[in-house]
């Protein structure tokens, strides 16, 4: 049977859309008229789900969607050899070569597939996707990824489609692509494209994963090829953000080693923030890190120029890991 990938669906609702382009680094992205940037998570997405015996197939249903005015605040994650911030030991959450961590690779209960994701993308995993369907933009004018390819028609044998997040380098996961100049302020359906990482799927259902009961108290990462003109938000949804796809998150401006950790606490300079600022009279929900569903690292959009991340400098995310503190 062949692995199977859902890849992120992402639903506009009246409020817009993901925007995970969140505040992983001390900048906020919004478009030049002061607005919030919406982009979307993966609620909607899924990953491969290779096991270590085999492939098990299944997808994960769900989508996120909202839309967000005025701008957003953010900090930025701690990058290694820096102070403050949460200390632990780091586990290290290797892929298979089909980007899959399987339950038996670690002892923190993380399994799961690494995905991509963009506004082109479906359901399924491929082309047509939000920008297209939703926002009936043209194709040229939406975001697209050049790697890793999408999901194509499996077998009949194995129904829905099939896809494998291969490494050039084994556990360097890498994204090359165009981040889509936004038109017509439509955030929710042009909100660029991203490679995460599901922490809690279980036979192609995505599952809130407890990094608490785990004793995970931040990730860490190698990241390399932010493009030029453009950041990273590292985001960290949660079944409560999912309706609108304000996720907490960090942004990340450089490339370098950096730490994630799991806080929102006042008064850290490494804390998590929401994506956007919620609308007026809305409230952001609150972290909860009994419930992360994945990690994110998401290339928002925005109205002055497409990003692109070329084939030839990839951005790419290594020595991903876990950090653990306490028995």
């Amino acid at each position: 049977m062949k692995n199977r990938i859902l890849k992120a669906g992402f639903s506009a609702m009246a409020l817009g859309l993901f925007a995970l382009p969140a505040c992983l680094g001390g900048s906020s992205n919004t478009d030049d008229g002061g607005s919030a940037q919406m982009s979307g998570d993966d609620s909607g997405l899924t990953g491969t789900s290779t096991s270590s015996s085999g492939s098990s197939s299944g997808s994960s249903s769900g989508s996120s969607s909202g839309s967000s005015s005025g701008s957003s605040s953010g900090s930025s994650p701690r990058q290694d050899g820096g102070g403050g911030g949460v200390s632990g030991t780091g586990v290290a959450l290797t892929p298979d070569a089909n980007g899959y961590i399987g339950p038996s690779t670690n002892t923190l209960g993380i399994q799961g597939a690494w995905y991509a994701y963009g506004d082109s993308w479906g359901t399924n995993g491929a082309p047509p996707g939000d920008c297209e369907v939703k926002g009936m933009h043209m194709a040229s004018a939406c975001s697209s990824i050049t790697f890793p390819p999408p999901a194509s028609a499996s077998d009949a044998g194995d129904g829905g489609y099939s896809s494998s997040f291969t490494q050039q380098v084994s556990g360097t996961m890498c994204l090359s692509g165009t981040a889509a100049k936004v038109i017509s302020s439509d955030y929710t359906n042009i909100f660029g494209i991203g490679i995460g990482l599901d922490l809690n799927n279980q036979n192609g259902v995505k599952m809130p994963y407890n990094a608490t009961a785990n004793h995970v108290v931040g990730f860490s990462f190698k990241i390399a090829g932010i493009p030029t003109g453009g950041s990273v938000r590292v985001e960290l949804p949660i079944p409560a953000t999912d309706p609108t796809g304000d996720a907490w998150a960090l942004t990340v401006m450089s490339d370098g080693a950096y730490t994630v950790d799991l806080s929102t606490a006042a008064g850290d300079l490494h804390a998590l923030k929401p994506s956007f600022t919620p609308p007026m009279g809305t409230t952001e929900p609150a972290f909860d890190a009994t419930k992360v569903e994945s990690v994110q690292f998401h290339v928002p959009t925005n109205t002055s120029a497409a990003i692109t991340i070329p084939d030839s400098n990839r951005l790419c995310v290594s020595n991903f890991q876990a950090i653990v503190s306490g028995p």
